[in-house]
C-alpha cells in the first residue's frame, strides 16, 4: 500500500477508471490495474485491509513462517482505478503468493497515512522531484544530512524514471518491427504500382506517332506519356495523409499504447509529409523511366522481323523434350517481348522475390522472438525456482540445511546482492557460492569469476564500461581502489534480483568478492535452486509450504514481456507481403495473357487444346515463382538471422536464431499459391478464340 501524502504535478498517472481519492479521507483508495484483476474490483469496489505490526515486517520479508497482520484497520472504498510509470512493465504472470514480487498496489490517502503510519509497520521514503534535476543533487544531498544529522540515505533516481526507461526499451521492438513493415510495404508497393505505371506508359505510347506528325518536340511526347502517371502518384499520396491520419486512431500499439497520455487522433506532419511526397517522387520517377522508354522505342522501332535471343531456360527444356507447354509457358515468364507485348518479367520476378524474401525474414524473427518469450534460460533464468526474498536479512542459517535436505533439490547457489564503483559507474553485482550442483547464470562467453578478483559482466554493461572479456576494470572498495578481471559475458536475469537491474546489465562476482567491495558483509538472502528432472507442481508446492511467500518460479523480466505485444507483427508482416505477392503474380500473369494474345492464338492454332493453354500458363506461374524462391528464400533466412542477431546484441540475451518449419512449408505454398493465381488468367486464354485475336493483332 502506498500513501499519496502530496502529488505534485510532474507525478503524473493515468485515471483509467473513476476519481482519485479525497486526500482528508481515510477510507478512500485508488488501486492500479493488477490489482483491479487480482481482487476483481472497481470503483466502488469495497476492500478489507488488515496491517502487519512493525515488528512483523522483517519476519514476513524473511518468509520463514507464516505470520498473521494483527493491526484492524477500516474498510476502504475504492475510487479510481491508475496507471502510473511502474504499471507499464507490470508482469501479469507474477506469483501472487510471492510476497515481494507483487505489482498490485493500493494508494491510500494523506488522512490514511497519518492515522495510521504509527502502529503499521512500513517502509518509509519520500520521493523528492529537484527544481534543477541532477545539477542540484549534491546541495540537496548535504542539506539532508544537515536536517536528518546524518541518517537518511538519498538514493538518486526513481522508480518511475526506472520504469520508463525499461519502457522505452520495450517499444524500440515495436518501433523496429513497424519500421520494417513499413519499408518492405513501401518497396512493395513500388514494384507493383510501379508495373501498373510503366504498362500505363507503354499504352499511351501508341498515340505518339500521331502527336509526333503534328509537331511535338520529344520532351512534349515524354510529358505527355508520364502526366497520367505522375497524376496518379500525386494523386494517391493525397488520399494517403488523411488515411493515415484516420488510422492513427488506433496507433500507438502495444506498452507505447498504455504509456500514451493522450490517445486518439495524430498528425505528424514531420513523419507523414515528407514520406507522402518521397513516395510520390519515387513513383514518378518509375513513371518517368517507363516514359523515356517508351518515347525511345517509338523513336528508333525495330525491324518487323527482329526477334530477341530467348530464354536459355526454355531452349535448354526444348533440348530435353519436356513437353510444349512447359517450354512455352516457361518462355512467356522469363522473356520480356517487344513493344504491345512487352511484360515486366524481370520486375515481377525481383518483386516476388522481395516479398519471399520479407516473410522468410518475418518468420526467422517471429520464431527467435517467440523462443525468447518461452524460454527463460535465454534471457538468464538458468534454474527452476529462486528461493528468498532480496529485502531480507541473511537467512543461510536456517535456508541451507533445509534446501540440502529436500529431495527434489539437485543443486543450489547463495547469492547476495551489491553493488560497485567501475569506472566512476554504479554497477550491479550478484554475489555468487555454489553450495551443491553447478548452478550459475548462462555465460556467453569466457566464464564466470572463481576468485575474490574476478567480475563477469553482462553485455550492455562491457558496452558502458568501454571494457571486453580479459580487460581489467577498477572497482572503488571500502580500502581503496580494486582492480578486476573481467572472465566473461553473463545473462544476469533481472527476476532474481527483484527487478534492480535491467536486462543486459550488471555483473556477476564470488561472494567474497562482491563482500570485498561492501562496506559491510552482505546478507544471503536468495538462493538459486534447480530441482531434478521430473520434479514437477508437488516439488515446488513442497518448497512453497517450507519457504512462504518467497518461492518465485521462472518467468520473464520486463523487456522480455513487452515483446510478447509485437509477437503478432511478423506474422501480420507476413500475411500482407504474401497479399502483395499474389497480386504480383496476379497482375503480371493477366497482363502477359492480355499482351501475349497473338502468341497463345498461335499455339491454338497449331494444336493446343485449352488444356494445354492452361498448363502454359501454370508453368508460367510455376517458373515466376521458383524465381522468386530461388532469390527470396536464401535472402529472407539471411536477413532474418541478422536482424535478430543484431537486435538480441542490444538487449545481450543469447543470440539464437530459430529457423522454423515453417520456412520449409514455404516452398510448396508459394509454388501452389501461385498456381492458383494463374487459375483465371489460365482459363481466360483457354476460351480466347484463335481467329478473333490473330484478326486484332
Amino acid at each position: 500500500t502506498w500513501a499519496m501524502v502530496h502529488r505534485p504535478p510532474q507525478a503524473r498517472s493515468i485515471l483509467v477508471a473513476g476519481r482519485l481519492p479525497a486526500p482528508s479521507r481515510v477510507t478512500e483508495v485508488a488501486i492500479n490495474e493488477m490489482t483491479a484483476r487480482v481482487l476483481h474490483a472497481h470503483p466502488g469496489s469495497v476492500i478489507n485491509l488488515r496491517g502487519y505490526r512493525p515488528a512483523q515486517v522483517q519476519r514476513v520479508m524473511n518468509g520463514g513462517s507464516r505470520v498473521p497482520p494483527r493491526v484492524p484497520l477500516p474498510d476502504v472504498r475504492v475510487t479510481g482505478i491508475i496507471r502510473v510509470p511502474a504499471d507499464l512493465t507490470e508482469n501479469l504472470a507474477a506469483a501472487a503468493d510471492v510476497t515481494y514480487f507483487g505489482t498490485g498496489s493500493i494508494y491510500a490517502t494523506a488522512a490514511f497515512y497519518h492515522r495510521f503510519a504509527a502502529s503499521v509497520g512500513h517502509f518509509t521514503g519520500l520521493s523528492v522531484h529537484l527544481r534543477r534535476g541532477t545539477a542540484g543533487l549534491t546541495a540537496f544531498e548535504a542539506e539532508v544530512r544537515r536536517v536528518s544529522g546524518g541518517r537518511a540515505q538519498v538514493q538518486p533516481g526513481s522508480d518511475a524514471s526506472v520504469a520508463a526507461a525499461t519502457a522505452q526499451r520495450g517499444t524500440s521492438l515495436q518501433a523496429f518491427a513497424l519500421l520494417l513493415f513499413g519499408v518492405i510495404l513501401a518497396v512493395s508497393m513500388l514494384v507493383i504500382v510501379g508495373q501498373g505505371l510503366a504498362r500505363q506508359a507503354r499504352d499511351s505510347a501508341a498515340d505518339l506517332p500521331v502527336l509526333r506528325a503534328v509537331g511535338c518536340s520529344r520532351g512534349q511526347l515524354v510529358a505527355v506519356t508520364l502526366a497520367p502517371g505522375a497524376l496518379a502518384a500525386a494523386a494517391g499520396m493525397m488520399l494517403a495523409i488523411p488515411a493515415g491520419y484516420a488510422l492513427s486512431v488506433f496507433t500507438p500499439i502495444g506498452l507505447a499504447r498504455r504509456a500514451e497520455v493522450s490517445p486518439g487522433f495524430s498528425f505528424d506532419r514531420a513523419i507523414l509529409l515528407p514520406a507522402a511526397a518521397g513516395l510520390a517522387l519515387l513513383l514518378t520517377a518509375r513513371a518517368l523511366i517507363a516514359a523515356l522508354r517508351a518515347v525511345a522505342g517509338q523513336q528508333g522501332t525495330p525491324a518487323a522481323g527482329a526477334v530477341t535471343r530467348g530464354s536459355r531456360l526454355a531452349r535448354w527444356l526444348a533440348r530435353r523434350s519436356f513437353p510444349p507447354a512447359a517450354v512455352a509457358g516457361v518462355r512467356l515468364a522469363f522473356e520480356p517481348g517487344r513493344d504491345r507485348t512487352a511484360v515486366a518479367a524481370r520486375t515481377a520476378v525481383l518483386g516476388l522475390a522481395v516479398a519471399v524474401a520479407a516473410v522468410m525474414a518475418a518468420l526467422v524473427f517471429g520464431s527467435s522472438l517467440g523462443k525468447v518469450v518461452t524460454d527463460p534460460v535465454v534471457a538468464g533464468w538458468n534454474w527452476d525456482v529462486a528461493v528468498g526474498s532480496p529485502h531480507a536479512g541473511d537467512i543461510s542459517g536456517q535456508s541451507e540445511p533445509e534446501l540440502r535436505a529436500d529431495r527434489d533439490v539437485a543443486g543450489f547457489t547463495a547469492t547476495a546482492i551489491g553493488a560497485a564503483r567501475v569506472h566512476g559507474d554504479d554497477v550491479f553485482v550478484l554475489g555468487l557460492q555454489r553450495v551443491t550442483g553447478d548452478v550459475a547464470p548462462p555465460v556467453l562467453a569466457g566464464r564466470l569469476p572463481a576468485r575474490p578478483g574476478e567480475i563477469a559482466l553482462a553485455g550492455r554493461e562491457l558496452r558502458a564500461l568501454h571494457t571486453r572479456v580479459g580487460g581489467v576494470v577498477t572497482a572503488r572498495g571500502p580500502r581503496g581502489p580494486v582492480r578486476l578481471r573481467v572472465t566473461g559475458q553473463v545473462v544476469l536475469s533481472p527476476e532474481a534480483v527483484n527487478e534492480q537491474v535491467q536486462l543486459g546489465r550488471g555483473g556477476v562476482m564470488t561472494l567474497a568478492g562482491a563482500d570485498a567491495l561492501a562496506p559491510a558483509r552482505l546478507p544471503v538472502n536468495v538462493f538459486l535452486v534447480r530441482l531434478h528432472q521430473g520434479a514437477g507442481a508437488a516439488a515446488i508446492a513442497r518448497l512453497k509450504r517450507l519457504f512462504p511467500g518467497t518461492v518465485l518460479p521462472a518467468i520473464s523480466p520486463p523487456e522480455v514481456r513487452d515483446l510478447q505485444g509485437v509477437k503478432g507483427l511478423p506474422l501480420a508482416l507476413a500475411l500482407l507481403v504474401t497479399l502483395l505477392a499474389a497480386a504480383t503474380v496476379t497482375h503480371t500473369l493477366v497482363t502477359s495473357v492480355r499482351r501475349r494474345r497473338r502468341e497463345l492464338a498461335i499455339l491454338r492454332t497449331v494444336g493446343f487444346v485449352g488444356r494445354q493453354v492452361r498448363a502454359t500458363v501454370a508453368w508460367q506461374a510455376t517458373a515466376l515463382a521458383a524465381s522468386g524462391l530461388i532469390i527470396g528464400l536464401p535472402v529472407g533466412i539471411v536477413a532474418g538471422r541478422w536482424a535478430w542477431t543484431w537486435f538480441a546484441g542490444q538487449f545481450a540475451i543469447e543470440p539464437v536464431p530459430v529457423i522454423s518449419l515453417l520456412v520449409l512449408l514455404a516452398i510448396p505454398v508459394v509454388l501452389v499459391a501461385a498456381n492458383a493465381v494463374a487459375a483465371f488468367p489460365a482459363g481466360t486464354a483457354a476460351r480466347s478464340r484463335p481467329a478473333a485475336a490473330l484478326r486484332a493483332e
